[in-house]
Order: C-alpha cells, then structure tokens, then sequence
C-alpha cells in the first residue's frame, strides 16, 4: 500500500495569489517588512520569471509554475532559491533530489530564508522530521509580516498531525496579509482533509478564495472540492466545468471534473475527462492513473491491473519511481483480493527499482534504510498473504528495527499497518484495532481496515461510524476505488 517514502511534504502549491516580493535584483529588502520570499539574484530577468513561477503556484497551476522557475534556472544558473521552488513540481524522486542539492549549493550568498528553506528541504530526504519543523519555525519567527511563511509553518505542523495548531497558523496568515489568498487556501484544506473535518468552514474559505480570485481555475476548483466532500455532485461539476473553461489548459481541471463524472456514475464520460487532462499534462500518469481508478469503482480489479500494466509497458521512458507508481498500485489491488500469484510477480519486478530509487536518492545511510524497510514491507505482505504469519511478524520485527535511526517520530506508522494486516488474518482483532489505530490515520483505506477490525472484533457501534466515513469521502484514489462499492453496499444492506 505504499511506495519507497521520500519525505515531500505537500504545501508547496496550495495557493493562489502571489503578494509582492520586496527584493532588488541582489536579494536585499527595499522595506523593513519582508512579506515574502527574499529571492537573491543579481538578474532582474531571473528575479521576474521567479515571481511569475510563485504567482502560477500560488493559482495551483504547477506546471506554469515549473516551466517559470526553470527559466528562472537558465536565467541565473545559480539562482538556489529557484531550484528549491521548483524541487516541488519535480514529476520523479531523481529531480526532486537534483533540485534540492543544486538548490542547497547556491544558497551561500542568499537570505536567512533561503539557506534555511534548503535545510528543510532536505530533511524530506534524510526523514529528520522533527528538525524539519524547527527550521520551518526560524523561518517563521525571521520573517513576521510574510503569510506564506506562517503558511509552511501550518502545514509543518499538520505534517506531525498537530492540526489545531496548523490552522492557527493559517489563520495568522490570514491576519498577516488578508489580501493574500494563500492563508484561507491552507484553511480549506484543513478543514476538508484534517481533523476535526468541517466542510461548511472549508466552503466559507472556498468561497472567499473566488471572490478574490473570480478568474482563477484553481479557487473553482477548490469550491468543486467543497461541494464533492458536502457529496453534492452537481455543483462540483459545475465549478470543475467552469475550472475548464477559465482555463483550458490545466490538466487538474479536467481530472477534478473526472472525479465529478466518477462519482455520478458516468464512467465513460469521466474516462474522456481523464484523457483530455493527460493531453494537456506534462506526462499522461494521472490520466492513467485516474481511468484505472473507474475500472475498480465498477468493480473490475483484473480489468484495473491489465490496464496498468499494459500502460507501462506503452507509455515509454519512465524512471524507476514512475514505474513503481504502476507496480505499488497493482500490488495495492492484489493485496486487497489476497492474490498471492500477482502480489509476488509484482514485487519481484519492484525490488530492482527500489534500489535505483535509492541511487536515485543520492544512495545515502537515510536512503538505503527507507529501500530497505520498503523492501521488507513487501515480503511481509507476500508472506501474510500466503498465511505464513510467523514469518510474517519476524519479517515486521527486522522492519521495524531497520527504522530506529531514523529521526521521525510517525516513522512507524508503516509497520503499525502492516502489523494491522497480520493480526487481521490471524483473527486477532483486538491487536489488529490497536495497530491500526496507530498508523496514518490520513490515507482512506487505512479507516477502512479499522472499521473491519471493528466489525470482527464486535464493536458495531465504532465499525458503522467508520464505514460512514469511508462511505461519505468523496475523493480519488486507488483504496477509496477498491472499497468504496463494497462499504455502499454494506451501508445500505438493513
């Protein structure tokens, strides 16, 4: 159920509109508030196409974004600050780590901000999570009057499930520069993902951003996003259709309306919404990815783990992450029909490129531990598939003590549900309750194997609590797909 984890932590393109930089084409503040990034370049040319690439974030548009930070790049080859931005929007491991380390060397001349931004950066590789957050806080604490900093800042701190104070962040940010639409995008985002979930703050927050942003796809597609997870489908395929027409070349408009489509139950007008999304993607992946989605909403797994496969095979050069992409994915679906056959004939093609990945990586002491303990989780499935449970839990143990050097304090999350899975086949449902309890409560198929632990263990009460939930989550991915009629069905059976 998971890939080679690469620590990217997901608030670099969440917002909309892009305040000021107060920089000169040497990186030196012109005022005494600094209300954003002080980007230190001496090319005035590099400085404008990093501003533009922080307005297209900001909007959502990642693509425009990249393509801007990578004239930035050929602008100022040394412009650091521009290779961090553009690590975000990196399609594979390899880039990420590319830009992070010609990021890192480029910075010994900028601003506080951007030599602390390259640390950060780079504890998603090395797992310090904790460091992570105190780096993110200097940050924070340097620079006052800039509401994207107190926007990292909360995402930071929903990154360590400590979601109370992210949106007390979001929050300030909002206070900080009410003008800027960044502090009530991250607050949306809370509130539709985080717990305690309230949809009807996050449509407030939805609706602000379009009063703000009346020409932007991306505040239309997170007013979409409201009203797909209040499951009033219509409205949500209105705002994603009016998405697309703001603007037709953003593959994410097409996707979100996609989903719309999927969960109306218009498969193949949702099949048709993908495939125009992938034509205007930088790569076709999400497009492939959401189709193989409405394959496992009809039911069809085997239909869903040939079109993969066969889509690998056609889509050409992909790197080893991409490719993994497809095969954690199938693993994902053979997993959940507890078929051994495909699970080992897709991990043995995973290990080799788990170990370019690795390479890929920088091949460092931190990478090498993630390769192996990925390559450990998957022999434990293999094993727990096939019923060998001594084997399996011996497996987990060395996982697990593979992991103590790492300074992350959700490092276990992993082993915790993969432990789940093994007391789930050995009927031990109350270990099974408390392992899964303790793994990543943010992933949907993760709360629906609690809710059937539940269900086993005969607590009535909290499993159809949880079934609700898997039922109402209204949003796109391979462990909603494979649950999801299932949990319907059950839901509706008296």
């Amino acid at each position: 159920m998971k890939k080679l984890k690469v620590f990217l932590f997901s608030f670099l393109f969440i917002v909309f509109v892009f305040p000021s930089c107060n920089t000169t084409d040497s990186g030196k503040t012109t005022d005494t508030k600094i209300t954003d990034i002080p980007a230190t370049t001496k090319s005035a040319d590099a400085l404008a196409s990093f501003k533009e690439g922080l307005a297209f974030s900001d909007m959502g548009n990642g693509i425009k974004a990249r393509a801007a930070f990578s004239k930035a790049i050929e602008q100022d080859p040394k412009f650091g600050m521009a290779y961090l931005m553009r690590a975000g929007s990196s399609p594979t491991a390899k880039e990420f780590a590319d830009d992070v380390a010609k990021g890192k060397a480029n910075v010994d001349s900028a601003s506080s901000w951007e030599k602390t931004y390259a640390d950060f950066l780079a504890t998603n590789l090395t797992g310090e999570r904790e460091k992570g957050m105190e780096l993110i806080q200097k940050i924070a604490a340097e620079y006052p009057d800039a509401a994207r900093a107190q926007v990292y800042l909360g995402s930071s701190y929903a990154g360590n499930k400590q979601f109370d104070k992210a949106r007390e962040c979001y929050t300030k940010a909002i206070q900080v520069d009410p003008k800027w639409a960044g502090g009530y995008s991250a607050l949306t985002g809370s509130y539709l993902f985080d717990e305690p979930k309230d949809l009807k703050k996050a449509e407030e927050n939805a609706l602000k951003l379009v009063e703000m942003n009346p020409k932007s796809a991306g505040a239309q597609i997170t007013l979409g996003d409201c009203n797909r997870a209040q499951n009033n489908m219509q409205k949500a395929k209105d705002a994603y259709t009016k998405a697309v027409t703001l603007d037709t070349n953003a593959p994410e408009a097409y996707y979100k309306l996609g989903h719309a489509n999927t969960y109306l139950g218009n498969m193949e007008e949702a099949r048709k919404n993908y495939t125009d999304g992938g034509m205007h993607d930088v790569n076709k992946l999400g497009s492939i990815f959401n189709i193989a989605n409405t394959w496992l909403y009809a039911d069809d797994t085997k239909g869903a783990e040939k079109y993969l496969m066969d889509q690998m095979t056609s889509s050409g050069t992909l790197d080893a992450s991409q490719k993994s992409g497809f095969l954690t994915t199938v693993a994902a679906i053979a997993i959940h029909n507890n078929d051994a056959a495909t699970l080992k004939n897709v991990v043995s093609m995973l290990q080799p490129l788990s170990n370019q990945i690795t390479m890929d990586l920088g091949n460092t002491t931190e990478t090498k531990i993630f390769g192996k303990a990925d390559s450990l989780h998957w022999q434990a499935m293999i094993t727990i598939v096939d019923g060998k449970f001594d084997q399996a839990k011996s497996i987990l143990e060395a996982m697990k003590t593979v992991l103590n050097p790492i300074k992350d304090s959700r490092k276990l999350e992993g082993y915790e549900y993969d432990m789940g899975m093994l007391s789930m086949k050995q009927k031990n449902y109350a270990d099974a309750i408390s392992h899964f309890e303790k793994a990543d409560p943010v992933p949907i198929y993760n709360k629906y194997m609690l809710a059937k632990a539940n269900e086993a263990a005969g607590n009535k009460d909290k499993a159809s609590a949880l079934y609700k939930e898997v039922a109402a989550y209204n949003f796109n991915d391979v462990g909603n797909a494979l649950v999801r009629s299932e949990v319907k069905k059950k839901l509706s059976t008296p």
